[in-house]
């Protein structure tokens, strides 16, 4: 086992919380939105997690470096899809600096009004409950509205590597 000393005066580097946080399994969604102009946007994303069952809470974060910041911020509501061991090419799409993402996969829009990718092993659809500013990212808190689940296994990222968590 590794030990490392503690210091006050020194915040770690980001490097190195990377390389670190790259040993922790997540699992990857894509979160949707509906833009003002009634055309979707989503993204890939693998900071998300459950924060509250009672209310039922959700939270993500977002690059505060990214152009589509202010969607995300102004919406009336998002959508978590989360994303299925056999969808890692909709993972590297919505990844990518794509414009048409959504025309080469099949979905719908929810109850809500938010884009719902299809096959998705869940989708959360959300209303902002919370947003804080967390360095060099903002992040998100959601309130689940509306849920569909499937079963299946699941889209997973490690090491830096997207790939598939196999339940068997």
């Amino acid at each position: 086992m590794t030990n490392s000393a503690i210091s006050d005066d020194q915040p770690v580097a980001s490097a190195a919380l990377r390389a670190v946080m790259g040993q922790y399994l997540t699992g990857v969604t894509i979160v949707t939105v509906t833009g003002p102009d009634n055309i979707p946007y989503g993204l890939t994303v693998n900071s998300f997690n459950s924060v509250s069952l009672t209310p039922p809470l959700i939270l993500w974060s977002l690059d505060n470096r990214n152009d589509k910041l202010s969607l995300f911020q102004s919406c009336r509501g998002f959508a978590v899809n989360i994303m299925a061991a056999d969808q890692l090419g909709i993972c590297q799409t919505f990844a990518a600096a794509e414009n048409d993402r959504f025309t080469k996969f099949d979905w719908h829009f929810g109850i809500y009004g938010q884009p719902l990718l299809a096959n998705s092993l869940g989708s959360l659809e959300c209303r902002p409950w919370a947003e804080y500013d967390g360095g060099d990212h903002t992040i998100f808190v959601g309130e689940v509205m509306s849920i569909t689940k499937t079963d299946g296994n699941a889209a997973a990222f490690f090491k830096g590597k997207l790939g598939q968590y196999d339940d068997q």
